[in-house]
């Protein structure tokens, strides 16, 4: 990660006459190499918190201190991001490539930040020992553990929950700053600002995430960030730009408005139409849109990650493969929507043509609020498949998936392990006539 990130916002030495394939290729190497190694780090940090606690509660409070530090380290860049784009970029409102060395400051800071972060954790966060070392478990059973996931329909359900809320919750941040310049048409900084918004009313709702859970339940607590962050969307598509094109007779308005750098190198509309500004409090009316977003994906992502917590519930040796499922299908997801909200762009080239204003709007309103309906089908699918399985059904799934409390020892008649714990010898015919267990 550290050393592929950096790469990443490095302008490529030598490079000035590569075609536009090798600069891609270039890059998409060290993407790759960064994807993978921020996976194991991403997966391997969540599977912690089923080893640290079984306690549900206690999980909620772990995941929601995990976003929380997660929300105040962003919120830390957007504020540094600010700054620089406010005091050290070119005048002009839009970003060039003059702003690109600001990136590279940002990014080497960045892992500075996060090096010291990373020795502090590895010094003072002690992991316990395997739960499979404790019991004495044999080897075939842990390597096996996994494959009995794929049997369970919990699972498939808190994968598309998961990968609903990554869906909500990544595509509007990489669409947003896209939404603030080409559609709103607002100042480069507030693609600083905004997300900081975001962040910051994100980072008081993850506060409260443990007593909201405890008062009215994960599920609920879910829809009720599925309904904010669907307010979000709505908001994104009523919101008013910076200005307005109205044909140009009936407007008095004859000049581009000042804040186009160059008329002839951007015209804010098309032949005929001119730009009519709105006011202030419409177009800053855009930041209470923020405050739900924040406190909706908020909502969405701690509850999910808690919902997998309780799905993994004991069976910890398995626990990086939940969560490893679970990253998979966020990344493939994310992927493949992007390179279909790409492939769709209507204009051509890097430069945004007039269709930009609508599309990024578009895509703000139903590619994050598709996934939050599909996110509500699921879960309301997980709500039915439990009343239909009933009391009885649901504690004999718990009984079968949640792991024996096994102690081995050697068997004197048979010199082989056998299992001792009371529930086990009630499953095994053998102990239960008081034989010992032949493996």
């Amino acid at each position: 990660v550290l050393v592929s990130f950096s790469f990443i916002f490095r302008e490529c030495m030598h490079c000035e006459h590569a075609s536009s394939w090798a600069m891609r290729l270039y890059y998409s190497c060290f993407v790759v190499v960064f994807q993978f190694g921020w996976a194991s780090v991403q997966i391997s940090h969540l599977s912690l918190i089923p080893e640290l606690t079984n306690d549900k509660m206690e999980q909620v409070s772990l995941n929601g201190l995990r976003y929380a530090f997660t929300i105040m380290s962003t919120i830390a860049v957007y504020v540094a991001m600010w700054m620089m784009l406010q005091f050290n970029s070119s005048k002009s409102g839009e970003l060039t490539p003059d702003d690109k060395s600001i990136f590279s400051e940002m990014s080497y800071s960045v892992l500075g930040v996060g090096l010291i972060f990373v020795i502090i954790f590895h010094l003072g966060v002690k992991e316990k020992p395997p739960a499979h070392a404790i019991r004495e478990e044999p080897a075939f059973a842990r390597k096996s553990a996994w494959k009995k996931w794929f049997s369970r329909i919990p699972f498939y359900q808190n994968a598309l929950i998961y990968m609903s809320s990554r869906l909500m919750v990544n595509i509007s941040q990489i669409y947003v700053p896209l939404y603030i310049l080409h559609s709103l048409h607002l100042h480069k900084r507030n693609i600083a600002i905004f997300p900081l918004v975001v962040y910051v009313s994100g980072f008081c709702a993850t506060l409260l995430m443990r007593r909201i859970n405890e008062r009215i339940g994960s599920r609920i607590t879910y829809l009720i960030g599925l309904v904010i962050f669907s307010g979000a969307c709505v908001w994104f598509h009523f919101q008013k730009p910076r200005y307005e094109c109205v044909p140009m007779a009936t407007s008095s308005i004859t000049t581009a408005p000042s804040f186009v750098r160059n008329a002839s190198e951007f015209t804010p509309c098309a032949v005929g139409d001119a730009a009519v500004p709105n006011t202030p409090l419409q177009v800053e009316s855009v930041f209470g849109a923020a405050v739900l977003l924040g406190i909706g994906g908020s909502a969405v992502l701690v509850t999910s990650l808690s919902m997998t917590s309780h799905l993994i519930g004991k069976e910890t040796e398995s626990g990086a493969f939940v969560y490893g499922a679970m990253s998979f299908m966020d990344k493939l997801s994310n992927g493949i929507a992007i390179q279909i909200i790409q492939a769709l762009h209507p204009c051509q080239g890097t430069v945004c043509c007039l269709s930009c204003e609508s599309y990024y709007r578009q895509i703000l309103v139903y590619v994050p609020g598709g996934a939050a309906v599909l996110a509500f089908v699921v879960l309301t699918w997980m709500v039915v498949h439990e009343r239909a399985l009933g009391p009885t059904n649901r504690a004999s799934i718990i009984a079968d998936t949640e792991p024996i409390d096994v102690h081995f020892q050697r068997s004197d008649s048979y010199g082989t392990i056998s299992p001792t714990s009371p529930r086990q010898k009630l499953l095994d015919p053998n102990r239960a006539n008081g034989r010992p267990a032949v493996n």
